[in-house]
């Protein structure tokens, strides 16, 4: 089952999106600075403390929003 999960678009150059391909999961981050990044993980423990790690310099109601976002994966 393939699902996937938009964190955040700015627009079509800055966004993050998170792919669900069974247990399988890839975090997909376009940047017009860095041109595309992927993240692939295989449990959900592992996705989330990479996103608390990799957002924790964000607002915290802009941290909050975003780790709901991963939640539902």
């Amino acid at each position: 089952m393939k699902r996937q999960l938009q964190v955040y678009k700015h627009d079509n150059w800055n966004q993050m999106n998170i792919l669900i391909n069974g247990k399988h999961i890839v975090v997909s981050e376009l940047s017009s600075t860095f041109g595309e990044t992927t993240y692939d993980f295989f449990t959900k423990s592992e996705m989330m403390a990479w996103a608390k790690k990799h957002f924790a310099n964000e607002e915290p109601t802009e941290l909050q929003r975003i780790l709901q976002v991963f939640e539902q994966a």
